[in-house]
């Protein structure tokens, strides 16, 4: 048994679900983690609420070349949702998961991201995976942008 890891999209939680311990759950639970761990922020992006925190995670440390674990969504904290922000999303999005590709567990990733139509604050994204067999799969998330 494996546990799955969700976003309760109501509460912005994570949620722990107990699941069957196969590679699609193995993939749903490396995507959460890939796209709701902050990943750190260089030096010159701009911070949200004026802060100075950098975030990112601390097992970074372990990684090579200043990568960092997770995405840049956090950045995106009470921005507009804008074709820009959309845009930006997608490019943090497309980052955070690309080791997957990188390091064999994919073929391809394709990232769709939208404003969510019954809730402003919100955009939806679907990532299309393709998996080592050639067979799709879609995963869907919701991140909320606005406070």
């Amino acid at each position: 048994m494996m546990i799955s890891i969700g976003i309760n999209s109501e509460t912005n939680v994570l949620d722990f679900l107990p699941a069957s311990d196969d590679k699609l759950t193995w993939l749903n639970n490396a995507i959460t983690i890939s796209l709701f761990t902050d990943a750190r922020a260089d030096d010159d992006e701009e911070l949200p609420d004026n802060t100075t925190d950098q975030r990112g995670y601390w097992g970074d440390i372990d990684l090579e070349n200043d990568e960092s674990l997770g995405s840049k969504l956090w950045l995106l904290n009470r921005s507009k949702i804008t074709t820009d922000t959309i845009n930006t999303m997608h490019d943090y999005i497309t980052e955070s998961v690309q080791w997957l590709i990188d390091d064999g567990h994919l073929l391809a990733i394709n990232v769709a991201v939208e404003r969510d139509n019954d809730d402003v604050s919100r955009v939806n994204f679907k990532l299309d995976c393709q998996l080592l067999s050639g067979d799709w799969v879609s995963i869907f998330r919701s991140h909320e942008v606005q406070a």
